[in-house]
């Protein structure tokens, strides 16, 4: 049998929507047809599938122009498609696996840069979480009795939920859905999404009042994945992309990615819509992910100055400069305050930009001469004061630990007043604050080493 043959796409906006035709035999074999469509056709209707690629080496078929074509594709994503297949009725979805040819980098850049209209435009989104256990299917059910009193439209007051559902609810946190980076800007503020395991399904509403058991209180001590709060929530919006990147960068750290450029490429659509075209020129399939690594530095470091140090971890085995942050480090950054424009909106006092040191003031820049054809950072600096004492280097055994350390770090900082003197610099922050802030902040971290093993 003959393979699928792809044909190119026309216009900017054109994307693949796949037609799932129908079967009331389970045990028939997919057959689908693809279509050509324009985002910017207004009768365009079809959803858009949310799922993970899972093993790609373990692969099953489906079959075009009845069966005479096949095309295979990974098993979570014919899983997928033989769960939403139709008795009676064709359904038309967007899956990324079928609806871009894989195989054409230069057509995979187009569609990552216009992900966010492939999602905005489909009328609802369904997430497949893989297929259902007898766990999973005893926590849907109880996932369906809360929306039938959301469509409603009553508030979902229900007795709290049984410590088996917990348990059921914290076994559905690690299905690998929930670690993917691609699923944050897949399901971001969209009004639309259906959860399904197997068969079952459910709204992503029913799942968000059950995380905190129907009464706004927390049923489940572990941190909630950052996909459910995107759900509902608007990220924080920052005055450039470079802010914007920079703490997408931070928040989705630990989240994966078969190809670990699309740990930066898939953040895209989550930034600012007068944003995102700054950042197009980063994404190319074509470059290694070394070379994703440096561009992306380079585009942070003008708004950022030296303070991109602090994403930086060593060891690592990339061949790229030692103060390129690799994104592929999935090393705790503790605390939401990493983002550097949280509590000051102006970039300008965040971050200030690399510019020389003047003789009239005493106060310390991040400075940069520039960085040469090498990627070498050339930095100076000014003496600023005398390190007098080293503390101990901490070395943490996990992020508990890490906490539990710099929460006593903190609370013996009650002498620091008498350590300095403040009429030598009455002129620059209140130091003693100024640091207590910090520490408690998490920003000291940023600077010391961990050791995991």
């Amino acid at each position: 049998m003959l393979p699928y043959r792809y044909h190119s796409l026309e216009y900017n906006d054109s994307i693949r929507v796949l037609v799932l035709h129908p079967s009331s035999n389970g045990s028939d074999p997919l057959i689908c047809t693809i279509q050509h469509a324009r985002l910017s056709d207004a009768s365009l209707e079809y959803e858009a599938v949310s799922y993970t690629w899972g093993d790609t080496a373990d692969q099953q078929a489906i079959y075009f122009h009845n069966g005479r074509r096949k095309l295979r594709v990974g098993r979570n994503c014919h899983s997928a498609l033989w769960h939403l297949r139709q008795k009676h009725h064709d359904r038309l979805v967007w899956i990324d696996a079928i609806c871009i040819d894989q195989r054409n980098l230069t057509e995979r850049a187009d569609q990552v840069r216009i992900m966010d209209k492939i999602f905005g435009g489909a009328f609802g989104v369904t997430v497949y979480l893989g297929e259902a256990t007898t766990g999973s299917n005893i926590l849907f059910e109880e996932l369906a009795e809360a929306d039938k009193l959301l469509s409603q439209g009553e508030s979902c007051d229900r007795p709290s939920p049984s410590d088996s559902i917990i348990r059921e609810l914290d076994a559905l946190f690690r299905r690998p859905w929930f670690e993917r980076v691609w699923v944050l800007q897949e399901v971001y503020m969209k009004d639309s999404i259906k959860l399904m395991c197997g068969s079952a399904s459910a709204s992503s509403e029913a799942l968000s009042a059950l995380c905190y058991g129907y009464r706004n209180t927390r049923v489940t001590t572990k941190t909630l994945p950052l996909v459910l709060y995107l759900v509902r929530h608007s990220l924080d919006e920052f005055s450039t992309p470079q802010f914007s990147l920079w703490n997408l960068l931070y928040k989705s750290r630990a989240c994966l990615a078969t190809d670990p450029r699309d740990k930066i490429f898939a953040l895209k659509s989550l930034i600012d819509l007068q944003q995102q075209s700054e950042m197009d020129y980063l994404i190319d399939y074509s470059g290694t992910f070394d070379e994703t690594l440096i561009k992306t530095a380079m585009f942070l470091l003008p708004v950022l100055g030296l303070r991109i140090l602090a994403a930086v971890r060593h060891p690592h085995e990339r061949d790229i400069p030692s103060w390129i942050p690799d994104w592929s480090q999935n090393l705790p950054l503790l605390y939401p305050h990493f983002d550097i424009e949280f509590y000051n909106p102006n970039p300008a006092q965040a971050a200030p930009k690399l510019k020389p040191l003047t003789e009239q003031t005493n106060k310390l820049y991040s400075i940069a001469n520039g960085v040469n054809s090498r990627t070498q950072l050339l930095a100076t600096g000014c003496r600023y004061a005398q390190i007098i004492k080293r503390s101990q280097v901490f070395s943490f055994l996990d992020v508990e630990d890490a906490k539990a350390q710099m929460e006593r770090l903190y609370y013996s900082l009650g002498n620091l007043r008498q350590l300095v003197n403040l009429e030598d610099i009455k002129d620059d922050y209140n130091i003693y604050g100024q640091l207590e802030q910090e520490i408690a902040d998490g920003r000291y971290i940023e600077n010391i080493c961990c050791d995991w093993s």
